[in-house]
Formats: structure tokens, sequence, C-alpha cells
């Protein structure tokens, strides 16, 4: 998903950091230091990506939000995937067959696993993380993943998505269910390879709950 980000003006980014402040978990983001930026998701009509880069701290610290300054609502995104669901019900999601991987890829950045990341390998030579591996085991990734195919001929607004995730060290052949709100569940996983193993995603710091 190569999204732009674009920067919000002072004086709403001043009214965003008010708003998700207000919550009496959250971080206090100080405007002055802190970088407000968004992009469009082509499956929501209204909310938006928004991102919270506060330069106060090395590293720096970093929320994101799923949210919309109109109705002043904005939802953490925290790594559990009733944040997405919830507004997927506030704000009815449109997945098509042009967008389902696009949404897969931003839920599953947004979504840990029980063992934590899972990636949704679209073109094994796009990833960054491969550069870490040894030959053998680059070689190896390339060979065993399996292209995305899309079957959109289920329900009305429903797919089954198929391709190579990458999880707990293992490449994994799957199916992807997708209903017309934008829940999702796994079927059919096969595996390809086990002992792959990329560095740990960074770290974003949250004192936002979620339920």
């Amino acid at each position: 998903m190569n999204a732009t980000w674009n920067r919000v003006p002072p004086e709403q980014a001043d009214m965003i950091l008010t708003s998700v402040s207000d919550d009496d978990n959250a971080a206090v983001f100080p405007s002055e230091l802190t970088e407000v930026t968004w992009r469009d998701l082509p499956f929501y009509s209204k909310y938006k990506h928004y991102r919270l880069t506060n330069y106060a701290t090395l590293p720096c610290f970093i929320m994101e939000y799923l949210g919309s300054s109109d109705d002043n609502a904005f939802y953490p995104l925290t790594g559990l995937a009733n944040t997405i669901y919830d507004v997927n019900d506030a704000n009815p999601i449109k997945v098509t067959r042009d967008n389902v991987v696009e949404y897969l890829d931003f839920f599953f950045r947004q979504v840990q696993g029980p063992d934590g990341d899972i990636y949704l390998i679209k073109d094994p030579d796009d990833l960054p993380m491969l550069s870490s591996l040894p030959d053998n085991q680059k070689q190896s990734v390339v060979q065993h993943h399996q292209p995305i195919t899309i079957d959109s001929d289920i329900r009305p607004g429903e797919f089954d998505v198929r391709g190579t995730l990458y999880y707990d060290g293992s490449l994994v052949s799957a199916k992807i269910q997708v209903n017309n709100t934008g829940k999702l569940s796994i079927h059919d996983q096969v595996l390809l390879l086990h002992g792959i193993h990329f560095p740990a995603s960074p770290v974003h710091n949250t004192y936002m709950g979620d339920s």
C-alpha cells in the first residue's frame, strides 16, 4: 500500500491532538513537537488513516488512528482487530475486487496474531526484510511463494483470497475469507517453508487501551 501521506495543517492538527488526548488513557501529544499526517484508504468513504509522530523522544513516539476530523472520532490502532471492525461498523466499509488486497495488506500491518506479525506476501522481491536473510533462504522464500488469486463468486461483496502468508517463522499458503463487513478468517493453511526469521518489526509505543 503506497498511498501518499499528507501533512495536516497546524490548526487542524491542534484540533486532532486535543481530540485524541481527551481519552483518559491517551498519551498527551504536545502540538509543537508532533507532526500529524494522513492518507486515504480506498475502502473507506469517510475515515482516513492518521499518524501522529512525536519528535520529543528518540526513537520517535508514533501513534496511528483511523478517524474522521469531521466527526471528531478517532480510533487508536493498537494491534487488535476489534478497532478496525468498530470502524467498519461506524463507516460501512466497501471492499471490492480492486481493493481487497489493499484491505488485507492494511489489516495485517495493523493487527498482530497471537505469535506475532502476519505479512501478506504479494511479491517476495518487494519485501525489504528479504535482504536480511542468507542467500539460500532468500531463494527458498521466492521458490515457495504462491501468487495471490481472488475468487469473487461467493456472495455479493465477499471474497476468497488465496496467497502466501508469513507468520511465526513460516511461509504458509492459505485462503483468506473476507465478508461484506470487512471481517476476515483464515482457512486451508498449508505449510510451505519453516525456519524463516525476519527481523522484528519496529515497536510503536502506545498507552491507549482497546477491547
